[in-house]
């Protein structure tokens, strides 16, 4: 963001240790000048301190109005997502949480029409929950096995099961398939 205003961090590093080195400067010179005897040399030793922590100053203002012309660059030009991350991060942690919801249902004990109901519970629920993540702007840069965990915990799934989810194998195609008609088509722009 500090590119808008064309100040690279280590200007932005610079400014803030110089600001630094400004008020050590006054501190020193001030305790300097409380210390001295003769009273010019105090004087010199407190102008000295007084254009230290001006410098100061002027460093604090500069960096309010850099953070405030951050703030209406952000509120001017909002960051646009990138609905093709989005769309892509939710059917990855759309088929990895169905792996895992597979998992469950064929280690549950009972009859076919039980299990299948099960894992059409699941994923009911994990459909909702992809549902509601989307929106959050960080949601497609979230580390993807941290993204499959919570949903997983959340659907009442096994969190050892979520983090191996790479090693299970994909449900039948027959019982997803409704799924992958939720992954939108892949536009190219060519």
């Amino acid at each position: 963001m500090l590119d808008a205003l064309d100040i690279t961090e280590a200007e932005a590093a610079g400014l803030s240790e110089l600001a630094a080195l400004d008020l050590a400067t006054a501190r020193r010179f001030t305790e300097r000048a409380h210390a001295a005897e003769d009273p010019d040399e105090a004087n010199r030793l407190a102008r000295t301190a007084q254009r230290a922590a001006r410098s100061y100053r002027q460093f604090l203002l500069l960096k309010v109005r850099l953070k405030r012309a951050l703030a209406e660059h952000a509120r001017e030009h909002p960051q646009v997502r990138d609905e093709a991350a989005v769309a892509r991060r939710m059917a990855t942690v759309r088929r990895a949480v169905a792996r895992v919801a597979w998992a469950e249902r064929e280690a549950c004990e009972g009859p076919d029409d039980e299990r299948d109901e099960l894992f059409d519970d699941l994923v009911g629920g994990l459909v909702e929950g992809l549902a509601r993540r989307a929106p959050d702007e960080t949601f497609e840069r979230a580390p993807i096995d941290e993204a499959v965990v919570e949903l997983a915990l959340e659907l009442g799934l096994s969190e050892a099961c979520a983090r191996a989810w790479r090693d299970l194998p994909d449900p039948p195609p027959e019982a997803t398939a409704f799924l992958d008609d939720l992954d939108p088509p892949w536009r190219g722009s060519g």
